[in-house]
């Protein structure tokens, strides 16, 4: 059989003769009536790998139903949308936590700072000028706090003495009235 030469993009002047191309020498070989065109155990290789597959198929399916919280019943229905709507769900949780730890740093803070009335400081204080860094560190607590302490005097908290407990065996004071007697007669002044 000739099989036609087709040049794409000919020049006219170029001419261009047809190669012979040869025939197969041998004609393909046809499966007989009955017989079988792939071995049993290529047969078989491919079934396992395809038993594989459906048993992977059905342990990403189980993993995928408990991570969207559906039912063994429920229908999958549209993944990207349910895909998109768990990322949103996800992104809400981490943007609540932060907001969270966030506020118990600020919180910290506030309370380190001495010569305030921390309770009524943590209800009045304005904290739009507070500032988180990634890093957790807490800028605008000082500022925040003496605006504060100007609009609100009452933030400022009293100054409290040392709690220091009386040790009367330290000292030659007598009790009462009966223990001077006791010591005048004893000789002891």
């Amino acid at each position: 059989m000739l099989y036609p030469y087709i040049q794409l993009f000919a020049e006219p002047a170029d001419p261009v003769t047809a190669e012979h191309v040869s025939e197969p020498t041998a004609p393909a070989a046809e499966p007989k009536k009955g017989g079988r065109l792939f071995s049993e155990d290529y047969v078989h290789t491919v079934r396992s790998e395809a038993a594989g597959y459906r048993t992977a198929a059905k342990t990403y399916e189980a993993a995928l139903r408990t991570v969207m919280g559906l039912k063994e019943g429920d229908e999958l229905g549209d993944l990207n949308a349910r895909v998109s709507a768990y990322q949103k769900s996800l992104s809400k949780q981490r943007e609540a936590t932060l907001q969270a730890a966030n506020q118990r740093l600020i919180c910290a803070e506030l309370r380190s700072l001495e010569g305030y009335n921390h309770k009524l400081l943590e209800r009045v204080i304005d904290l739009s000028g507070v500032q988180v860094d990634d890093e957790g560190n807490v800028t605008g607590v000082k500022e925040a706090a003496e605006a504060a302490l100007k609009e609100f005097p009452e933030v400022k908290a009293e100054k409290r003495q040392q709690y220091a407990p009386l040790n009367p065996a330290g000292t030659n004071i007598p009790a009462n009235e009966n223990q001077k007697m006791n010591d005048l007669i004893r000789g002891r002044r």
